[in-house]
């Protein structure tokens, strides 16, 4: 039995981690969670997931069909919703021995686009993507409980990446909580689908006990790639590399410091994250690694403008 649950962790390890108008971006299909539908399969019979969505136990059926033939039960309708009757309700379970994360995937087969399995049809450029959570658990936030995003577009035959973004949940939060998650664009093209996924738990090693609801997952805004570039132009970072660890971010824009951050490591795992300072007119802001390895970092700044990514060399 420990065998099968190894296996079904290497299929969720597989899935990889990865900058305005104010008009209303595309909608994503049941974005509210209000409706569920029940899957019939000969591996998986009557198991209850949300309509245009994928759950664990979709990818336990689609990769391990022939050794886990019942329901994880990572992924649960629940009525402790914002709006509607429903909310999708993602848990981290011991199961055979291994903590096993509730993972959410827009779409209804997991051929995907560049690194998130899924996905549907989209062909806007919007700024954000939005959603209200509640997150309890001893461990949650070291797991890294939180949600993936790609716009991509076929471009002779391979999926080439419009935006995408990264986000994990910064703390609990006991009551709904809104969450704004700036895409990054690295293309002028129009995509023509998009992938998001949610995951009770993203870090390399995670704890059963995590519970992430979600509800109301909407896209705002749209954004230009003038915009984008200037945005990402506006912040550098220096001295990179840095022989002591120690950085500093500076910018001519006042605003774009005072924001989130997050690092991760050369593998994706979080390693810090800071919240936004105080000071609205930063020109510049201290960013001190020196306790972190040797190695390659990414800083993510979560700006008022758009996701501001910086690779970094410690």
């Amino acid at each position: 039995m420990k065998t099968i649950f190894r296996s079904l962790l290497a299929v969720v390890a597989g899935i990889s981690l990865l900058a305005i108008a104010p008009t209303q971006a595309q909608t994503i299909p049941n974005g509210s969670f209000d409706n569920w539908q029940t899957r019939t399969t000969a591996v998986l019979p009557g198991v209850e997931a949300p309509t245009n969505w994928l759950t664990t136990d979709d990818i336990a059926s689609s990769q391990l069909s022939q050794q886990l033939p019942f329901s994880i039960g990572t992924v649960i309708k629940t009525a402790t919703a914002r709006t509607g009757p429903f909310a999708a309700q993602l848990q981290t379970q011991n199961l055979g021995g291994d903590s096993v994360p509730g993972l959410l995937l827009l779409g209804n087969s997991l051929k995907g686009g560049a690194d998130i399995p899924g996905g549907l049809p989209f062909t806007s450029r919007p700024t954000s993507l939005q959603f209200h959570y509640q997150l309890s658990g001893a461990q949650a936030v070291n797991d890294s409980a939180g949600v993936q995003v790609q716009l991509t577009r076929q471009v002779g035959g391979n999926a080439v990446v419009i935006a995408e973004a990264v986000y994990f949940i910064p703390a609990l939060a006991s009551t709904y909580t809104l969450a704004t998650v700036p895409l990054q664009y690295l293309s002028t093209l129009t995509p023509d689908s998009v992938s998001i996924g949610f995951g009770s738990g993203f870090a390399n090693n995670i704890n059963s006990g995590t519970v992430f609801r979600i509800d109301d997952v909407s896209f705002t805004g749209t954004v230009t790639a003038t915009r984008n570039t200037e945005v990402a132009a506006a912040i550098s970072v220096s001295p990179n590399p840095s022989p002591d660890g120690r950085y500093v971010l500076s910018t001519s824009q006042a605003g774009l410091l005072a924001a989130p951050l997050t690092v991760l490591d050369a593998t994706g795992r979080v390693v810090r994250r800071e919240t936004a300072p105080n000071g609205a007119a930063l020109a510049t802001r201290a960013l001190d690694l020196s306790s972190l390895p040797l190695g390659m970092y990414t800083i993510q700044l979560f700006t008022n403008q758009g996701l501001v990514t910086r690779k970094l060399t410690r």
